[in-house]
């Protein structure tokens, strides 16, 4: 029987689906965690804003930590949206009763400008934040804490000390603005870099963060390096963003994971393909000695998936020179990326493949964006969508 870390989120929900537990939930599912939930409010909420807010009872927040605490091995939550002051306190209690090591992301206002906190729970907020692993408030959050301006990264370092010194471990977010976020843990200051992304699509970019930061710590990470990776996770979720809604739309924590499943998809239609070929004597007719057949499949992020060395002949056999590599630097994956067709051959040109040319067998593209064929480097590059499609234009070819 299997089983998976598992993770207490601790949140509102998100009716548009973008932020609040709902992306701490695919966050967690898209790293392998199991994500338990202790719901703190009800949001109407979509890309363009919040309209109402229903704020769950203090007791019967306790009754959700009650139940998931009886059943479950929880070590590590985090918190989003608390609402008010009442909420925050039923938190803290279970959180001190059960033991449970939290990471603190103080919500006070969604992506789209709307408030989701009072003031007097931003006070109730500091001694969580003191009780928490870490905190993490972006420059607005930040601001409001401390009662400072951020302008500079100079400012994000000054009001992250004073933020570490009031309440314990941090991470200040700069965002795109800055472009850097600002982490002092245990008394060590590290800065994280990404590059900025030209992206208004940023919804539940917090939540994701904090929410990853618990996952890998549930994992069996080291805070700091769980930090660094939720970084990383995070930012790959902004890149993938996704463009829905008619406002600021969501990031996309699952790109990580379907990334890696779209490499290993890539692979092993790439083996198919390659068995296919290895497996068929009529493929020998489009083999050179002195040329290395090579193949290539390209994934949605961009990944290409090709042979090391490439297809040989061998005395009368087909003989496979490299292991599938992943972005592996050669000619075959710069041409898959610029013709953006998914699975791709490179083959010796022939008189046999240019009379099929010719008489229309096959289409030959200069863009190769349209067509089954295009010259590269005075080679034919032979293009397809899907491996059954593939093996149709190869045995085309070799007929």
């Amino acid at each position: 029987m299997k089983n998976r870390p598992i993770a207490m989120i601790i949140a509102g929900s998100d009716s548009g689906g973008g932020a609040g537990l709902q992306a701490d939930l695919k966050t967690l599912t898209s790293m392998g965690v199991f994500g338990v939930t202790v719901v703190t409010g009800l949001t109407a909420q979509n890309t363009t804003g919040v309209s109402s807010i229903f704020k769950v009872d203090p007791s019967f927040v306790s009754s959700q930590f009650d139940a998931i605490m009886s059943d479950f091995d929880v070590k590590f939550g985090k918190t989003g949206m608390l609402g008010d002051e009442n909420i925050i306190n039923a938190v803290s209690k279970k959180m001190k009763e059960y033991n449970l090591k939290i990471v603190v992301d103080p919500v006070m206002v969604s992506k789209t400008g709307s408030p989701l906190i009072d003031d007097r729970a931003i006070d109730a907020l500091r001694p969580l934040m003191k009780e928490a692993l870490i905190s993490t408030p972006n420059k607005y959050e930040a601001e409001r804490l401390t009662k400072d301006r951020i302008s500079s990264i100079d400012d994000m370092k000054r009001v992250s000390k004073k933020l570490y010194e009031s309440v314990g471990n941090v991470v200040v977010k700069g965002g795109n603005t800055f472009g850097v976020d600002v982490a002092i843990v245990d008394g060590q200051e590290i800065e994280l870099r990404t590059q900025k992304v030209n992206t208004q699509n940023l919804h539940g970019s917090g939540d994701v963060f904090s929410a990853s930061i618990v996952g890998y710590l549930s994992k069996g990470i080291p805070l700091l390096q769980a930090i660094k990776q939720a970084k990383e996770f995070t930012y790959f979720s902004i890149v993938n963003s996704l463009s829905i809604g008619k406002g600021k739309g969501p990031v996309d924590p699952f790109s990580n994971a379907e990334a890696i499943i779209e490499r290993e998809e890539g692979r092993r239609t790439l083996e198919e393909l390659l068995y296919f070929m290895e497996s068929s004597k009529a493929f020998m007719k489009l083999l050179r000695d002195d040329f290395k057949v090579n193949v290539s499949y390209l994934t949605s992020y961009g990944d290409v998936i090709s042979l090391a060395g490439g297809l040989i002949k061998y005395l009368d056999k087909v003989k496979i020179d490299g292991p599938l590599l992943v972005n592996v630097e050669n000619e075959i994956s710069k041409i898959s990326r610029k013709t953006g067709r998914r699975i791709n051959v490179l083959l010796p040109f022939s008189q046999s493949i240019l009379k099929k040319a010719e008489s229309g067998i096959i289409k030959l593209t200069e863009s190769g964006i349209e067509g089954d064929a295009m010259i590269y480097g005075g080679n034919l590059l032979l293009m397809a969508s899907t491996l059954y499609e593939m093996q149709n234009k190869l045995e085309v070819l070799w007929s």
